[in-house]
């Protein structure tokens, strides 16, 4: 006989999970603030002040979470003029604003150069290219920035580190084919002579060697790779004094490195090589934050055997949703959700493919076992809370999912984002 469950005999996270869906319908995610919480509480630990805490929002650009986590004294580090606004919608200053990304277009460029023109700058600027860094010198010349009482812009350099992440290729951003950041010729060429303007002032090295890494050597390498080539540069460039080692802390799941072992990587290849960090040194984790801390809430649609499969299940969230299954093969944990309708499973778990409801082949988060289960079962994935929400698509015609908070006394919040930005 199936076992009866009563909403008082549910874990903490079971029921907040569950009253989302039932408040909110499915798809719904969750994200569990008190774990976002105690992540940011072991990076602060393994990283204190001096570092600079930047949330990168490409991971969650929910500004409920950069507003929760600037609360505790973190910055925010945006791609786009899009993660810009959400970040000031989460009540982040200007100052405790980072600008990175591989592909910054005018709009994004001329955002960092008229809010610094207006008196309130980014708190730096991440050069990607000589044509990037020759175009933003123009903007600021256009402002006026350098001049009269307009302060120059702050930027970084980002450096290609040509390392070999211990990551899966697609995240391998600081290998030498990668897209991202410049080559020691291009830095050496762009510092001494590509930011003659008094629009720009050029603070220190960026450096991002992959995301999602299950080990610590190319990321403390890389660093080392910043540190030295901004020593160097420092030399007749007086106002360096700025490294930002960047991201690719995993999520703290069994047999990923914890942010103290990278601090450590990195302080001992310093120490190796005779460096020692500038004064002002950053890191920008996303996933670590809040990969662990979401779930994404999802109905089972309908339930069959086709052919091998004892069991083929389809869901109402799918790639649109969550994407990372079908973009990259990732895998993430997904179990039946016990609720006071919905007993827990007495029956033998089989072999089942839980597939999304989209119009693809693609759709598809893999095999699992799981017991039986029926149209209007709940069903938990787990590891949802970095880019699912923000890499969500409208194909399909999907309406956006709603987005809960969980806080630590167990109320459940509805949050908003800000409208995504035209060109």
């Amino acid at each position: 006989m199936p076992v009866e469950a009563d909403s008082d005999d549910l874990t903490p996270t079971d029921a907040a999970l569950y009253a989302a869906a039932r408040e909110f319908g499915t798809p719904v995610y969750v994200i569990d603030v008190e774990t976002v919480a105690a992540a940011a509480a072991m990076m602060e630990s393994a990283f204190p002040r001096p570092w600079i805490w930047q949330y990168s929002l490409k991971a969650n650009d929910l500004p409920a979470v950069a507003g929760f986590l600037s609360g505790r004294g973190w910055g925010a580090n945006v791609v786009s003029r899009g993660e810009w606004r959400h970040a000031r919608a989460a009540d982040v200053a200007h100052e405790h604003i980072s600008l990175e990304g591989i592909g910054k277009t005018d709009s994004d460029l001329e955002l960092a150069v008229q809010e610094a023109a207006a008196g309130r700058p980014c708190r730096w600027l991440a050069i990607e290219s000589p044509d990037e860094a020759e175009r933003l010198g123009e903007l600021a010349a256009d402002f006026g920035l350098g001049r009269a009482d307009r302060p120059p812009l702050d930027v970084l350099l980002r450096v290609n580190p040509d390392v070999v992440p211990e990551t899966r290729p697609q995240f391998a951003v600081g290998s030498a084919a990668s897209k991202f950041g410049m080559d020691l010729p291009e830095i050496e060429s762009v510092a001494r002579g590509g930011l003659r303007t008094p629009g720009l002032r050029l603070r220190g090295i960026h450096v991002h060697a992959g995301s999602d890494l299950r080990e610590v050597g190319a990321w403390a390498e890389a660093g080392v790779v910043a540190v030295a080539l901004a020593s160097r540069l420092a030399s007749d460039i007086e106002t360096i004094d700025t490294v930002d080692v960047g991201g690719g802390f995993p999520a703290p799941v069994d047999g990923a490195p914890l942010p103290d072992r990278f601090h450590a990587a990195l302080e001992t290849g310093l120490a190796q090589r005779g460096l020692t960090l500038p004064p002002y040194r950053a890191i920008e984790p996303g996933r670590f934050l809040v990969g662990h801390a979401g779930w994404l809430v999802s109905s089972v649609l309908h339930s069959r055997a086709r052919r091998q499969l004892a069991q083929q299940t389809v869901l109402d969230a799918g790639m649109t949703e969550l994407v990372r299954p079908a973009l990259y093969g990732s895998r993430h944990p997904i179990r039946p959700l016990t609720t006071p309708d919905q007993p827990p499973a007495t029956g033998e778990a089989v072999d089942t493919s839980v597939e999304g409801p989209i119009c693809e082949l693609t759709d598809s988060f893999g095999t699992y076992r799981l017991p039986r289960l029926s149209r209007g079962d709940l069903v938990v994935i787990e590891g949802a809370g970095a880019y699912s929400s923000s890499f969500t698509s409208r194909y399909n015609g999907r309406p956006q999912p709603h987005e809960v908070l969980r806080w630590p006394d167990g109320s459940l919040q509805l949050c908003e984002r800000p409208s995504a930005a035209r060109r």
